[in-house]
């Protein structure tokens, strides 16, 4: 990423500082000028002197090639009242104390150890202002921030940082200032807390998980300081390259739609998916094992998925004749205690349904036609289960649904599965559909004639 020459920097903030709003320069700049921005701001606007600051262009660019950062040492720049450590900090308990009480700025390039401590790292520096630490292999804030009282200016970033306790900069008191973009945050399950001095916090360049809670973001009383909240993007598998507030906003939206219709207070509402360019959410309704009778009178908009398993529903007409199940594409309805789903014959539902799981149930026939005819005409259709049903094996039906579980077996996943019971002599029988042959319906229909005369 390009960097902003410094002193180009401070000459724009001049001339911009002069006929512009404040924070509305500082939220572009240090938008579009990251991380030597940060410093730009404290030498303008939080420093009680004015020093030569605009004279260096000090930055953590390449570090890795200065002769400091082979031993791991600390350079201070009186002039500046500027401390710059490359690859450590070995020497800077060298430094006095009345030279380190006059150090206004410190910048760590590439921290070396996998936690920071901010208390043995910060207690010889009481009256630093601006802290910056970049790139290095740091994972891990280790203990909270001492109190401080004159540190405004806090940007850690390119670092490992993968979490961030809420306390972490409770005592940084006039804290105005915290950039922590560009490190391996994936989530922060609550906001930080921070000073009510705070004017500007950025998370832009994380990868954030966005299946964990971030609905603070929309409801902390300090979410406006998160500038660039609107550029954060979701890491996960689930929600890749989505915004991670339009994430937060469908989930949230979902969940007080389910809470007020009485049918689905019971139940749970999940976003499984957003449809790429359109960003249309896709939801999971699943309602199973609540001992339900029927099936719920609404659903949310854009359900594409629904479970009612482990119920005692008898009727099916509702994805016939509720429009709010129109488009869902999957239902699960197995281990209830349906009987026919003739009335789905026909429906747009049947000719348009991607799967449907009816194991378990209390079928006997199926309009072998019917069934068919809505296959045939579904181009959508990927999964239909029907086993653990007491079919009954009439001579006709059983050939007939043989042929449609044969023809339709990439569809009817369980079709050698699927059995049916038959009566012969005065003993019930079972026998897979699939393994009936037209010499076993023959004895079937003999079976039925003895039976008859």
């Amino acid at each position: 990423m390009k960097r902003t020459n410094f002193q180009s920097s401070l000459a724009m903030a001049r001339n911009y500082f002069k006929d512009f709003n404040y924070r509305l320069f500082v939220t572009f700049g240090l938008k579009f000028c990251p991380r030597t921005f940060i410093s730009v701001l404290f030498l303008l606007f939080y420093t009680n002197h004015t020093p030569n600051y605009h004279h260096h262009n000090l930055t953590c660019d390449n570090w890795k090639k200065e002769p400091e950062a082979t031993i791991g040492n600390c350079t201070r720049y009186t002039k500046f009242a500027l401390l710059l450590c490359q690859g450590g900090v070995s020497n800077l308990k060298t430094i006095s104390e009345q030279k380190s009480r006059k150090i206004d700025g410190v910048m760590f390039c590439g921290w070396p150890d996998k936690y920071f401590n901010p208390i043995t790292a910060l207690q010889t520096l009481p009256n630093v202002k601006l802290l910056s630490i970049e790139y290095g292999v740091m994972k891990e804030i280790l203990y909270r921030f001492p109190e401080m009282f004159y540190l405004q200016t806090i940007n850690i970033s390119w670092t490992r940082l993968s979490y961030v306790e809420p306390k972490t900069f409770k005592r940084v008191y006039n804290l105005r200032i915290l950039d922590l973009r560009w490190n391996q945050l994936t989530h922060l399950d609550s906001p930080l807390i921070l000073s009510n001095t705070i004017e500007f916090f950025f998370l832009n360049g994380n990868p954030w998980n966005c299946t964990r809670n971030f609905k603070w973001l929309l409801t902390w009383e300090k979410a406006d300081t998160v500038t660039d909240r609107r550029d954060l993007l979701c890491h996960d598998r689930k929600y890749k390259d989505r915004h991670l507030l339009t994430v937060i906003n469908y989930k949230m939206a979902l969940k007080h739609t389910c809470q007020k219709h009485e049918d689905l207070k019971n139940c749970t509402c999940s976003m499984h998916h957003i449809v790429p360019k359109s960003h249309i959410p896709l939801y999971t309704v699943n309602c199973s094992y609540l001992n339900l009778h029927r099936l719920p009178a609404y659903l949310p908009d854009n359900t594409s998925s629904f479970y009612a398993n482990g119920n005692k529903i008898t009727d099916v007409s509702p994805l016939r004749n509720n429009n709010h199940y129109r488009y869902v594409d999957d239902i699960h309805l197995d281990n209830n205690m349906i009987e026919s789903i003739d009335v789905l014959e026909g429906s747009y539902w049947f000719e348009h349904f991607r799967l449907l799981n009816l194991k378990g149930n209390r079928l006997r026939k199926i309009p072998v036609y019917a069934l068919g005819n809505a296959l045939d005409d579904n181009p959508h259709a990927s999964l239909l289960l029907l086993s653990r049903n007491p079919w009954y094996c009439s001579c006709k039906f059983a050939m007939r649904f043989r042929e449609i579980l044969n023809k339709y077996n990439a569809i009817l996943k369980d079709a050698w599965n699927v059995t049916c019971i038959y009566k012969q002599g005065d003993e019930l029988k079972s026998s897979k559909v699939m393994s009936i042959t037209r010499g076993d319906s023959v004895e079937l229909f003999k079976g039925l004639k003895i039976k008859l005369k």
